[in-house]
């Protein structure tokens, strides 16, 4: 195992647990409001992580290009959201670890994607 590997698996949590508040979210929103769509765009973009995260070589196929460049734009924005909450929280706060994890998480999930991407593997 290396040592890209075990910062995936350490990325796992936090990205599960981003899953299971966006999800529930989206439960008390209304289909067809922006809100709820995008939402809706964040959990398949942090689905399609955690598909790849799962170290499956067979994860990547069937996962369409349109679909990874779609899901670099969600976590573009997931991330800008979570450095401006970051940026207010304070310093050894269990908000401020919680979002530093988060961030973490998020980027490595982004590079995966990239990475995935750019390899073609589809």
């Amino acid at each position: 195992m290396s040592a890209h590997d075990g910062a995936l698996r350490d990325a796992a949590a936090p990205i599960a647990s981003l899953i299971a508040k966006s999800e529930k979210a989206r439960h008390k929103l209304a289909p067809g409001t922006w809100q709820h769509a995008m939402l809706s765009d964040n959990l398949d973009a942090l689905y399609m992580a955690t598909k790849l995260m799962s170290g499956d070589a067979g994860a990547r196929d069937g996962i369409a290009p349109d679909a990874m460049r779609h899901a670099l734009r969600a976590f573009a924005s997931m991330i800008a959201r979570t450095e401006r909450a970051a940026a207010t929280s304070k310093p050894g706060t269990a908000q401020h670890t919680l979002l530093a994890n988060r961030l973490h998480a998020l980027g490595l999930a982004e590079a995966l994607i990239a990475e995935t991407l750019d390899a073609g593997h589809t």
